[in-house]
């Protein structure tokens, strides 16, 4: 039986080959390069967000050899290639950025092991540092001059400015195999203070007294063959959150050096920060830029950027969708005129029901309109109609009714409504509302089609991959059964929540405090199950989160008022956890009701396991006292019972 491969399966900002890098440069979303700030190559800049958010990605569009492939074809990455001439990294045909990625996943925290003072610690997590960075440049700048490494070392040069001299001397000199020989050196040393078994005499231990890479190379020119590259090296330090925290600090404290000349980008997940800073003002003052993916990947839509209009996050990632799943449709299923999203795209009238639904939809409509002839133009209306239109059309009626019948002193308008008058009682947030109640009460499915699906991402890559994968194991079952891959609504729906269910109970396992995530979640979800439920729909399409004051997230962020709150400790390691990994969504300093607020969304996947919209905007505030309490409860460090689907399914 012929093998199929997922394309969703597999990640290739992690790819070194050749092959491996085209593809990732043929699937890669050029949109994201808009959210960077101008002051791109002046200041640091630090990249944040959840894991699966883009930043190795980030990372590997600007390496070396990416940016080699993109300035030899452009038509090829035509996109990426304009937004590069944008930023200042090519001026074709020439590269003008040196990016070298720096893994931060290595051994260093293995240094903090060794139970040497912790100046000793930072003076080799520094050499150490120096040695990784020395051999990245070195091994770019070889890859520049399209020359083999290391053995062509003897043809690089680094011509330092004059402040740069004595950190460079300290480096090994100015020659490529100088360089190279006294990092592989510094490495060697270190990683056999690592592995030894016997006690280490300290006072022999080398270490460095400060980052000397990035004096060195700060304002350098890379010569090599006797000819000066001119380009200006871009040290990209990644997976910040793999470092100790002092080693992270030491670090940011290098990196933020206002007298370098030296692009420097740093990227970590949010569970490098503290749960305080996860939550708080962020850095004030700071001396660098920060770049939060996931906050910024929401406003994209809309904006115009360097003078070019930036697509909505959606919109890019069904875009990077249909370009991984191009070639295996083509190669599967022979498939060449129709993208993965056109294979997701279903028109409502396809959509099938149980017979039983319309009758008793119908029925339930009728009841509460009882002795009113004031509906029956639209009663008349949806008696016309088939189908899922049908379906839906009753469902709103059955919303708009009910808020009608509510108004005070009806009865002195109890007049006749014509069938344009539903338009004035109705909205597209109320037949939202009536298809998510479809799907609560009679299961017609909801969560599907793309625009639904990229939404589901909560501006993730990894978390849309994942989902599309998952959708995409099903068309490649339709493919071995000789049947074209289109995936009808209820398939659709299924793996949705088959996902969601499956993120949700990974939650204990894969996430510190997760217990309490689970917890705080459970109880937001059951806030926002209560109020989107109710008869007449009052904050349609409904409501995905709940909001805490910002007065109250002071006092959340006091060590003296979390020792008088039961609970605070916990809501604020959860708090922070759940917004760290992207299970929550914080909006900061939102002005409501005249007050302003930190809002708290849940996860847009999520909520498919808890039958709510995707959509943004109905959110239900509490105090701080509450939601306390909600941690302080019995339960709160026990979530049996938990996965259970009988809580929220119908």
């Amino acid at each position: 039986m012929r093998s199929y491969r997922n394309p969703f399966r597999y990640r290739t900002s992690e790819q070194q080959q050749q092959q491996g890098l085209q593809r990732f440069l043929r699937t890669y979303g050029a949109d994201v390069l808009d959210l960077l700030p101008d002051e791109l190559w002046d200041r640091p800049l630090v990249i944040r967000s959840a894991p699966g958010g883009g930043k190795t990605s980030l990372l590997r569009a600007f390496t070396i050899d990416a940016l080699q492939l993109i300035a030899a074809r452009p038509d090829d990455f035509d996109e990426l290639h304009r937004r590069m001439i944008d930023l200042g990294a090519l001026e074709p045909p020439r590269v003008l950025v040196l990016g070298a990625r720096i893994s931060l996943a290595q051994d260093y925290r293995d240094l903090m092991d060794l139970g040497v003072e912790p100046e000793i610690s930072r003076k080799l997590f520094f050499r150490m540092l120096d040695a990784h960075i020395v051999r990245a440049v070195c091994e770019a700048a070889l890859t520049l001059a399209k020359r083999r490494f290391p053995q062509d070392l003897d043809m690089l040069r680094v011509a330092p400015s004059s402040e740069g001299t004595e950190a460079l001397h300290r480096l090994g000199g100015e020659g490529g195999p100088a360089l190279w020989e006294a990092a592989r050196s510094a490495d060697r040393q270190i990683r056999d203070l690592l592995d030894s078994v016997l006690p280490i005499s300290w006072d022999d231990a080398r270490g460095h007294a400060h980052l000397y890479s990035l004096r060195a190379l700060s304002g350098a020119d890379l010569v090599i063959d006797g000819e000066s590259s001119k380009v200006r090296p871009l040290l990209m330090f990644d997976d910040g959150q793999e470092l100790s925290p002092d080693q992270r600090d030491s670090l940011l404290a290098a990196l933020t050096d206002r007298d370098l000349e030296l692009p420097r980008w740093y990227t970590e997940r949010y569970s490098a920060l503290a749960p305080a800073e996860v939550i708080g003002d962020g850095e004030p003052g700071r001396a660098h830029a920060v770049l939060h993916l996931e906050r910024e990947t929401r406003s994209m839509g809309g904006q115009v950027r360097r003078g070019r209009r930036v697509r909505a996050f959606e919109a890019m990632l069904l875009d990077v969708a249909d370009r991984r799943a191009r070639k295996p449709l083509a190669d599967y299923g022979d498939e060449t005129e129709s993208a993965f999203s056109e294979f997701l795209d279903i028109e409502d009238a396809d959509i099938n029901a149980d017979a039983s639904v319309l009758p008793a939809l119908r029925q339930r409509v009728l009841s509460l309109a009882a002795g009113h002839t004031r509906y029956d133009a639209w009663l008349a209306d949806a008696d016309g109609l088939s189908g899922h239109e049908a379906l839906l059309r009753w469902r709103e009626l059955e919303i708009v009714v009910t808020r009608d019948r509510e108004r005070t002193q009806l009865e002195l308008l109890d007049f006749a409504l014509a069938s344009s008058d539903l338009r004035a009682h109705s909205d597209a947030a109320i037949r939202e509302a009536a298809a998510l109640f479809l799907r609560h009460e009679f299961r017609v499915p909801y969560y599907y089609g793309p625009q639904r699906l990229a939404r589901l991402a909560s501006q993730n890559i990894e978390q849309f991959l994942t989902l599309s994968g998952n959708l995409f194991e099903e068309m490649l079952a339709l493919l071995t059964l000789r049947r074209r891959p289109l995936l009808d609504a209820q398939s659709q729906d299924r793996i949705v929540r088959t996902t969601s269910d499956a993120i949700w109970r990974a939650i204990p396992q894969r996430r510190s405090y997760g217990r309490d995530i689970q917890h705080l979640l459970l109880r937001i979800a059951a806030l926002a199950q209560k109020d989107t439920y109710r008869p007449k729909a009052p904050y349609a399409p409904g409501v995905t989160g709940t909001a805490l004051s910002m007065r109250d997230r002071a006092r959340l962020l006091d060590p003296d008022v979390r020792r008088q709150l039961p609970g605070a400790d916990a809501l604020l390691r959860a708090l922070a956890a759940a917004i760290g990994h992207n299970l929550l969504a914080a909006e900061l300093d939102r002005s409501v009701k005249g007050d302003r607020w930190m809002v708290l969304y849940l996860n847009r996947l999520l909520c498919a396991r808890f039958s709510l919209p995707i959509g943004y905007g109905g959110f239900r505030e509490r105090p701080l006292e509450e939601m306390c309490a909600w941690m302080a409860e019995p339960t709160g460090g026990d979530v049996s019972g938990v996965n259970e689907a009988t809580l929220f399914d119908p």
